[in-house]
C-alpha cells in the first residue's frame, strides 16, 4: 500500500448494527483494516460493543449539532491527520469545507441524496429522473411524490437535499454502489465520481431440504415502499409459507392485512433480526421476495440470498439489475404488479431444480463480482483518486465542481 493511502478517518451518524448503512458501515472499516489500513471512525452514536480489530472508534455526540463550530464538531480530522476522511449520509457544506482543509473527502451516497422524498418515485416503476431544485416542489405537491404522511416535514427535508447535493459536489469524489445512484448523482450535477461494488455483510449460511418446503422470505423495513403489502397480497393466491423478517412502522398494519386475508397460519412475522439469524432464515427460504415499489439504491439483501445460494424475484427497479439477471439468479416482475409476483413466486416453487440452478448462478456472480476484496481495491482506487485530486488543489478551493473549469470525471470503477 502506498504511504498516501496509509489512514482513513469515517465519519457516520452511527456504529452500530441498527440499519442497512450503519452495518455497510462497520464491515466496509473491517475490511479496510484487514486490508492494512488503519481506520479511525467518527460517529455520533456507538455501540461499544462493535469494536473490530484496528478500527479505533470516536463517540462525538455534537457531531450533528450545527449550533457547534465545525472545528468543535470535527477536530479529531485535525489531530488524527488522516490520508482521507470518508463520509457517510452527512449533508453539511461548512463542515466538509473545515475537513477539505486537512485531507481529502470521500463522501458516500448510499440512497437518493437529491430527493426531497428519498424514495424518487411518482408511482411503482415510475422513477424520477430530475434534478433536485425549486422544480420539485409543485411535483411533491401534485404528482405524488413526497410519499409523506406529514407535508409539515417537506421545508425540511428539501432544505436536506439541498445541502446533500452541496455536499457532494463539493468533495473530492462522489461514491456511489450502483448505477441507479451514479445516474442520480449525475443528473445533480456531481462531476467527480465512482461506484464501488457492495459486498454481503452477513456470513452466509447452507441449508438442506428446500425440494420438501415452500417457503418465499422478505428480509427488510416493513415500510410501503419495500412492497411488503404488495408481497402480502400476492401470496394470498400462492401456496406457500410467507416469512416477513423486519421491522418497520407498518408492522401492525401488515400484521392486520394477514389476519383480514385469513394468511395468519403460514404468516410469520420475525421481526428484527441479527446477522445471525437472519443468514438462517434466508438459507433456508426457497425464494427470497424484493417486491419494492420505490427504485431500490442496490438491494443488498438480493446479493445476501445468492451469497447463501438461494434465488431471487424482485422487482425491476432501481439498482436491482446490477446483480439480477432475468431468468439466471431469479425473477424480475414489474413493480407493483401483485399478478406478475404471485406468478413468478409460483413458477419457482413449483421447481425446485430451477431454484437450486439460479441459486448457485446467484452464487456464482456474488464470489465473481461482489466479492469484500473488489469492495476493498475499488475503495482505494477511489481514496487515491480524491487524494490525487486534492494534491493538486483542484479540491482546495471552497465552490463547487461545476461550470466552467470543473475537473474531469476521473475513470469509473
Amino acid at each position: 500500500m502506498s504511504l498516501e493511502l496509509r489512514s482513513v478517518l469515517l465519519v457516520t451518524p452511527r456504529w452500530t448494527r441498527d440499519g442497512g448503512v450503519a452495518t455497510h458501515v462497520i464491515a466496509s472499516a473491517e475490511a479496510l483494516a484487514a486490508a492494512g489500513v488503519e481506520v479511525d471512525v467518527l460517529a455520533a452514536q456507538v455501540d461499544r460493543s462493535e469494536s473490530p480489530a484496528g478500527v479505533t472508534v470516536h463517540p462525538a455526540p455534537q457531531l450533528f449539532d450545527a449550533r457547534a463550530s465545525a472545528e468543535a464538531r470535527l477536530a479529531v480530522a485535525r489531530t488524527l491527520r488522516p490520508s482521507v476522511i470518508h463520509l457517510h449520509q452527512f449533508d453539511d457544506p461548512a463542515a466538509l469545507r473545515f475537513m477539505r482543509k486537512h485531507a481529502p473527502v470521500v463522501n458516500s451516497a448510499h440512497g437518493y441524496p437529491a430527493c426531497t422524498s428519498g424514495v424518487h418515485y411518482f408511482r411503482p416503476g415510475q422513477e424520477c429522473a430530475r434534478a433536485h431544485g425549486p422544480g420539485c416542489v409543485p411535483n411533491l405537491a401534485l404528482r405524488g411524490c413526497a410519499h409523506v404522511r406529514d407535508p409539515r416535514m417537506l421545508p425540511a427535508a428539501y432544505r436536506r437535499a439541498s445541502r446533500g447535493v452541496e455536499t457532494l459536489r463539493r468533495a473530492d469524489l462522489a461514491v456511489s454502489y450502483s448505477s441507479a445512484i451514479d445516474r442520480h448523482l449525475e443528473d445533480n450535477g456531481v462531476t467527480r465520481r465512482a461506484i464501488v461494488p457492495l459486498f454481503a455483510t452477513i456470513s452466509p449460511a447452507s441449508a438442506t431440504g428446500h425440494a420438501a418446503r415452500r417457503r418465499v422470505v422478505f428480509a427488510g423495513r416493513v415500510i410501503t415502499a419495500k412492497g411488503i403489502g404488495v408481497l402480502l397480497r400476492a401470496t394470498r393466491d400462492v401456496d406457500a409459507e410467507l416469512v416477513v423478517c423486519g421491522d418497520g412502522w407498518q408492522l401492525d398494519a401488515m400484521r392486520r392485512l394477514a389476519r383480514r386475508q385469513r394468511m395468519q397460519e403460514r404468516v410469520r412475522f420475525t421481526g428484527w433480526l441479527g446477522s445471525g439469524p437472519l443468514a438462517r432464515e434466508l438459507a433456508e427460504a426457497s425464494i427470497v421476495a424484493m417486491p419494492s415499489l420505490w427504485p431500490e439504491p442496490f438491494g443488498l439483501v438480493g446479493i445476501e440470498a445468492h451469497a447463501s445460494g438461494r434465488p431471487v424475484v424482485a422487482s425491476a427497479t432501481g439498482g436491482v439489475g446490477d446483480w439480477l439477471e432475468h431468468g439466471v439468479g431469479g425473477l424480475l416482475v414489474k413493480p407493483g404488479d401483485r399478478a406478475a409476483l404471485a406468478t413468478a413466486l409460483t413458477e419457482l416453487l413449483d421447481d425446485p431444480a430451477r431454484q437450486r440452478a439460479m441459486g448457485e448462478a446467484g452464487r456464482r456472480n456474488v464470489a465473481a463480482r461482489f466479492s469484500r476484496s473488489r469492495h476493498v481495491a475499488a475503495l482505494l482506487d477511489a481514496y487515491r483518486t480524491a487524494r490525487s485530486s486534492w494534491e493538486l488543489g483542484a479540491g482546495r478551493a471552497s465552490r463547487a465542481p461545476t461550470g466552467a473549469g470543473a475537473p474531469a470525471e476521473p475513470t469509473r470503477t
